[in-house]
């Protein structure tokens, strides 16, 4: 009898981590398509289409306030600290506007030491939300959020004077880190994914 309980627990939890909604892997290559749960779609998938965008990084230091400005942070450079947003698929909005996807990460020499997850939450042991991160391909003004509202962190900053801040959490009032010479670098031919 415990033999079947166990064959049907194991049945059920695999079809559960079947249907699951999935986060696009960090490592190796990209799927064909992603399953999608909790959503109006089933499937998040490559269209065959391919388009050019742009992956972001900028320098990292530590963000210290002015004392005389409450509101004022100067720049403390780490060496070698970086935000990336690494670019790796595309979206085509409505008005034809393309969309970056891929991968956030924080960098220190290289070496991996944070990596946000896509909008959404874990719920019931499934994850409701995107597959990947995505920010702005076209303005100047780039927000990324790790989680929904950026529960485990989110960063903004602005392409044109290439500063911003990087918060670690959405309850921290002030910056963690200061964000300097933030910049675009061109991506050709990224997949396009689109919903169904």
């Amino acid at each position: 009898m415990r033999y079947h309980l166990t064959v049907l627990l194991l049945l059920i939890l695999g079809y559960q981590a079947a249907v699951a909604g999935e986060i696009a892997s960090f490592e190796g290559p990209l799927k064909k398509s992603y399953k999608l749960a909790g959503s109006d779609y089933s499937e998040f998938y490559q269209t065959g289409k391919f388009a050019d965008s742009y992956s972001m990084i900028c320098n990292m230091g530590q963000a210290i306030q002015d004392p005389k400005r409450p509101d004022w942070y100067t720049n403390k450079p780490i060496q070698g600290l970086k935000l990336e947003l690494r670019a790796r698929a595309a979206l085509i909005n409505f008005s034809n506007q393309v969309k970056p996807m891929g991968f956030v990460v924080v960098t220190k020499n290289s070496d991996i030491l944070i990596n946000f997850k896509p909008l959404g939450d874990n719920v019931g042991g499934e994850w409701d939300g995107d597959v990947f991160s995505s920010w702005a391909g076209t303005e100047t003004d780039i927000k990324v959020y790790s989680e929904r509202f950026g529960k485990s962190g989110y960063a903004h900053f602005d392409l044109l004077d290439g500063n911003g801040f990087f918060y670690k959490s959405a309850n921290r009032e002030s910056p963690d880190y200061f964000l300097s010479d933030c910049k675009r670098i061109k991506k050709e031919k990224l997949p396009v994914y689109d919903w169904k």
